[in-house]
């Protein structure tokens, strides 16, 4: 069964968290990750002009229907109303909280209705421009105001309503120009409230008429039209759903494939999930998000890996939900013996993760001798951006590698006797090694090739600009010309341990070089491990015949070690 509805914002606002809650095969809340799109602000903008909202679709179930049947395998969570960047993650609720027996979820609208939510009754919470995010005073908490002085130009579409997140002491600035409303208000005013408030600040007509405009479209219009699925079968919402999203730009088609995983298990892979990938982010592995964890829980577990509905059937789910465990272990020890390796934020590709995490599933243990070629392996993956194109392919490749062989030293083996595309290595490749630059991940495992003895372990090493990238440019009279904007190429960098490297900071070369090694040896022996001329002098007037030595011996090294020496 299903019906129409039309309700008031106010209305529908009041029940949020109370009787309207979003199942967990809804993704998260994303409005806010880029508020420069300012889309609350638009949405508020359209409901002031009397523009309508588009339509929501709401299943409506019994609180009983899901205490009392073992089918229903649902998992709800509240609403976001405070967003903080620092904790995007939606509130799990425990069903025998809630005091409503009427349940409305919401299975496509979620988005618009947080973001009424949050302009409401609730607040958004972000860092400071170009602040840093391990300080609590560096963000700053702010609500929805609208300027009530500010009247748009209505022949101009681009010319909206003055709708602004500010902090309380930037909304209490008041002049000719701005007279700041804050809109949560509007939804307990009536029209003599109206009235008053009018009064006590002595505003026009046009400024009055904008409240009352606001307060019609939030409190009287009924703005929220929604189909209502009564229907009490999981399978049959989440296929209404898939059917409504999917159809769509806004929903990911992983999105999908983790709302079936989500009603399948019967555990809470949403929380799960979440979990890992947060801990993966503290960890310095960001890369790996959802996708990426979906796309290891089928290779791990020995399913079709191609993200297609298919390879999502029950028999597949139910392998990785009871292999999680183990999935989970072994992603979490690829990303520590990475993190030993020294890739904590520096890796290119996910799917080095994944490829070392389906040797711990099956293996359980790599010996410290086997690290070494792990490494090699890494580095090659790394250099040669194996898995950037045909992923699904390569996956493949190195999951029948990984199977047929008990041992990195082997699948390296393997890798250079068949010269494996996109993994071998050749003279040519190291030719075009040259032209790496500072910011691209493929340069810091070509550095690890040429510092290897360096302990990633237990020290953070930065790449440095050997000379200082603020100084090439035309300010710099001692720069030869054709060197400015030339600061990040590989003739140029060096790695350094990073307590170094922050107190390096812009020296010129030959000056932090005499202050940190003192000593005529010590500063031979500086120039000898970073491939530098022992006699040059690291003064401007010299960077061509430093960039051609120092090219040269990279150059020469990298050959030696990746081709003559079977390095990798």
């Amino acid at each position: 069964m299903a019906e129409f509805q039309d309700l008031s914002i106010r209305d529908v606002v009041k029940e949020i968290n109370e009787s309207y809650f979003i199942p967990a095969i809804q993704r998260e809340y994303v409005w806010l990750r880029n508020p420069l799109e300012r889309k609350i602000e638009q949405l508020f903008d359209s409901l002031l002009r009397g523009y309508p909202i588009s339509s929501f679709l709401i299943w409506k179930l019994k609180k009983t229907d899901i205490e009392t049947d073992d089918k229903f395998n649902i998992q709800l969570y509240k609403f976001i109303e405070r967003y903080d960047e620092r904790k995007i993650h939606n509130e799990k609720i425990n069903i025998e909280q809630v005091n409503s027996n009427d349940l409305y979820i919401v299975l496509d609208g979620q988005q618009r209705l947080t973001s009424l939510y949050i302009g409401l009754k609730g607040s958004r919470t972000l860092r400071k421009k170009r602040s840093r995010s391990n300080i609590a005073t560096n963000f700053e908490e702010k609500k929805l105001f609208l300027n009530l002085k500010y009247i748009p130009n209505s022949e101009d579409p681009d010319d909206n309503y003055d709708f602004r997140f500010l902090t309380e002491n930037e909304a209490s600035s008041t002049d000719e120009t701005k007279h700041w409303f804050k809109v949560g208000k509007i939804i307990d005013m009536s029209t003599n409230d109206i009235r008053r408030y009018s009064t006590e600040f002595t505003l026009t007509d046009a400024e009055t008429d904008i409240i009352g405009n606001l307060h019609e479209a939030i409190c009287n219009k009924s703005k929220i039209s929604y189909f209502t699925v009564t229907d009490k079968s999981l399978e049959k919402a989440l296929k209404i759903f898939i059917r409504v999203n999917s159809g769509g730009t806004q929903l990911s088609y992983s999105d999908l494939l983790m709302s079936i995983l989500t009603a399948t298990f019967s555990s809470d892979i949403r929380d799960m999930m979440n979990n890992l990938i947060d801990q993966l982010k503290e960890d310095g592995f960001g890369i790996m998000g959802r996708d990426q964890i979906l796309k290891t829980c089928l290779l791990l577990t020995n399913c079709p890996h191609a993200f297609i509905l298919r390879n999502f059937k029950k028999e597949n789910i139910i392998k990785i939900e009871e292999n999680w465990e183990e999935i989970r272990n072994s992603v979490t020890k690829a990303v520590k013996l990475l993190s030993e390796f020294g890739y904590k934020g520096q890796l290119s590709s996910a799917y080095i993760i994944t490829a070392i995490a389906y040797f711990y599933f099956l293996y359980k243990e790599i010996s410290n001798v086997d690290k070494v070629e792990v490494l090699k392996f890494i580095r090659m993956a790394q250099i040669m951006s194996y898995f950037s194109t045909t992923l699904d392919k390569k996956l493949d490749i190195i999951g029948d590698l990984i199977k047929n062989n008990k041992t990195f030293l082997n699948i390296n083996n393997e890798i250079s006797s068949k010269k494996i595309e996109s993994l071998y290595i050749n003279e040519d490749d190291i030719d075009r090694f040259m032209d790496l630059r500072y910011g691209d991940p493929v340069t810091f495992s070509v550095l690890q090739i040429l510092y290897p003895n360096l302990d990633y372990k237990y020290s953070n090493f930065h790449i440095d600009h050997i000379f200082p990238k603020s100084k090439f440019n035309s300010r710099n009279k001692l720069l030869n010309s054709e060197f400015i904007g030339r600061e990040n190429e590989l003739f140029n960098l060096q790695l350094l341990e990073g307590e170094a490297n922050i107190a390096k900071r812009a020296k010129d070369p030959e000056v932090w070089i005499k202050e940190e090694y003192k000593k005529l040896d010590a500063i031979s022996a500086y120039k000898n491990r970073n491939f530098i001329k022992e006699e040059l002098s690291l003064a401007w007037e010299n960077i061509k015949e430093f960039e051609d030595n120092r090219s040269q011996k990279l150059l020469y090294e990298l050959k030696k070690r990746l081709l003559h020496e079977n390095g990798i």
